[in-house]
């Protein structure tokens, strides 16, 4: 678990005439489920890059966990950005997919089963973890994305609309899953979206941005 803090980030790109971001500051509490919304170009997006690291503020600080982590590069911020493109190695199975980021790292062999399997659980893909990618659904292939991010047990999960493809019907189940997730993991979660929907009733906080700026905080009772 690990408290997120941004404080007083500014974030300017050459082509715009306004910043991105401007001078925002935000906290989310450990293991708090957080939905940031707001229309295009409202800044949601940058914002979970700039916790992800891969956007560099023009000013301002980004702290998890207490540690300054604004001059680390991604792979030491122990924060994982989830997109709405999967983007599933084709030559793997579901299973070598969901590991592949922990045999890297190193991860013993039966700590990276006992990872997959727990996640597995979690977004009920135990029966697909032996199947190629091609032969998953569409929301099957985003939930193995998700699975992939969550065995890496981050201490901040970040997620940029992940849902905005999924069908009608599948929203309100897969965005149950993700807070199931979150929440038996006990992960800090930031889920930016441009429709809240299906997402806003799981979410601990509702956030919105306008123009980079915070325009509303809502504590969900």
């Amino acid at each position: 678990m690990a408290r997120l803090s941004l404080q007083g980030i500014t974030v300017r790109y050459p082509s715009a005439q306004e910043p991105a971001l401007a001078d925002l500051d935000l906290t989310a509490a450990d293991g708090q489920f957080v939905v940031v919304s707001g229309a295009l170009r409202s800044g949601k997006s940058t914002l979970l890059r700039v916790v992800a690291g891969q956007e560099t503020p023009a000013t301002g600080r980004v702290l998890i966990g207490g540690v300054d982590v604004t001059g680390l590069p991604p792979q030491d911020r122990d924060a994982v950005l989830v997109f709405q493109n999967y983007a599933l190695y084709p030559h793997m199975d579901v299973r070598e997919n969901m590991s592949f980021a922990l045999r890297v790292a190193g991860v013993p062999e039966a700590e990276r089963l006992d990872r997959v399997h727990e996640a597995a659980r979690l977004l009920d893909l135990h029966a697909q973890l032996s199947w190629s990618p091609e032969d998953l659904t569409g929301p099957q292939r985003q939930q193995v994305a998700l699975a992939r991010a969550v065995v890496r047990r981050p201490a901040v999960l970040l997620m940029d609309d992940p849902l905005a493809a999924l069908p009608p019907e599948l929203k309100d189940h897969t965005a149950g899953l993700i807070r199931s997730l979150a929440r038996t993991l006990s992960v800090t979660t930031l889920y930016a979206t441009a429709e809240p929907g299906p997402v806003a009733s799981v979410a601990d906080r509702r956030l919105r941005l306008d123009s980079g700026r915070l325009r509303e905080d809502t504590a969900v009772s």
